[in-house]
């Protein structure tokens, strides 16, 4: 009973992944649309994700150190859904750069408190199980994004109004509540957990952490900037820039659904360290090579071998602490999402400069040496 209980609990959790994400997908993919609509530089987008991450982390934090404890898991998710519903209205409908910027209040809050708690959600629902979750739940993640970019694609290809569908988004969003509701854990079958003072996190985490600030500063960079990379600097068409979202989700997806496959086949070294930098040393001579096509194979191959490093990583650092496993998490959140403060800014500044061209070349260099790090530690660890 224990264990369904537990599982159903994880349903809840991708259900909560996967909406903010699909909304978040439709917005990166409407970005040249907005910087159209609204006369925006690359610089603002830059601010508008810095500022997202400063509210994110702040409320990752908040809700695993004080909010779960207090109400549980079920409630948490729910409260932070119903915020980010409010995002919709604020990206899409905005008319100004000061609204438009505003959006990062219930986009970074919502999120903030979804994504740190189902991370917990899904190391009980492990532990409870037996299972191997983390992965699946990542996948819902990168479902969401993918789904959320085909959205986007169909919308602006047929030139639909896209004020209908962001004001649609707000009820999928509230609609979602319902399911979280009937399948997450009631609080009174949750173990109790203290509210425990802001500290230092041990060492593992700061060092997983940091590996997960490096993915997160550069993949964010990437990805989120690559529609605008091909419809203005490659001059494609909105329909082909979309591509590039669902070609990354694509490869992502399939490859984090099939990563509890892959890890009983194999280890979590393959999955999470040779095959990420196998296909990052591809995506590197693609990205020279220049081909709009290739690139289009190499965002998908990329997604594919690099889909299960985020996993990987969660799923090592939980086990070595001996923190709470909430504040752990929290931890980990806060660590992994500083990186959203400096990379899509630095993306954003530097793209005025030189070209977002330049920045996709370094960060793919980045990622070789991500790689070549994080397997040197955890050959020299016992996992």
């Amino acid at each position: 009973m224990q264990k369904k209980l537990h599982f159903n609990s994880f349903i809840a959790a991708s259900i909560a992944i996967f909406i903010p994400i699909f909304i978040w997908g439709n917005t990166v993919s409407h970005f040249p649309w907005i910087i159209e609509k609204l006369n925006f530089t690359n610089s603002t987008i830059g601010f508008l994700l810095m500022y997202f991450s400063i509210i994110q982390l702040i409320a990752s934090q908040t809700a695993g150190r004080i909010i779960i404890p207090k109400i549980g898991t079920r409630n948490t998710l729910i409260i932070g859904i119903i915020i980010f519903s409010i995002s919709p209205i604020t990206f899409g409908l905005s008319n100004s750069k000061t609204l438009f910027l505003l959006s990062c209040f219930p986009t970074g809050i919502g999120f903030g408190m979804v994504q740190t708690t189902t991370t917990i959600i899904t190391r009980n629902a492990e532990e409870k199980t037996g299972l191997i979750l983390q992965t699946y739940l990542s996948a819902f993640l990168t479902l969401g994004f993918l789904c959320g970019a085909l959205c986007s694609g169909i919308y602006r290809h047929f030139s639909f109004d896209s004020h209908n569908l962001f004001f649609t988004l707000i009820f999928v969003a509230l609609g979602s509540t319902f399911f979280i509701f009937y399948f997450g854990l009631k609080p009174n079958l949750e173990e109790n957990n203290e509210i425990e003072k802001i500290k230092i996190p041990e060492k593992n985490i700061l060092i997983y952490g940091l590996y997960m600030f490096i993915f997160m500063g550069t993949v964010m960079a990437l990805v989120d900037w690559a529609p605008l990379w091909f419809e203005r600097e490659l001059l494609t068409t909105s329909l082909i820039a979309s591509l590039t979202i669902v070609s990354w989700s694509g490869g992502e997806t399939i490859g984090k659904f099939l990563g509890a496959k892959i890890i009983i086949l194999t280890n979590e070294k393959i999955i999470g360290a040779y095959i990420p930098l196998f296909g990052s040393l591809i995506y590197v001579l693609i990205i020279f090579y220049g081909n709009i096509n290739l690139i289009l194979i190499g965002l998908f191959l990329l997604g594919f071998a690099t889909a299960n490093f985020f996993p990987i990583v969660i799923r090592i650092a939980l086990r070595k602490t001996t923190d709470n496993i909430n504040t752990a998490a929290a931890n980990l959140s806060t660590i992994g999402f500083l990186g959203l403060l400096i990379g899509p800014a630095i993306v954003g500044y530097t793209s005025e400069i030189f070209s977002i061209t330049s920045n996709t070349q370094a960060i793919s260099i980045i990622w070789i040496m991500l790689f070549l790090m994080f397997l040197y530690t955890i050959r020299n660890s016992k996992l």
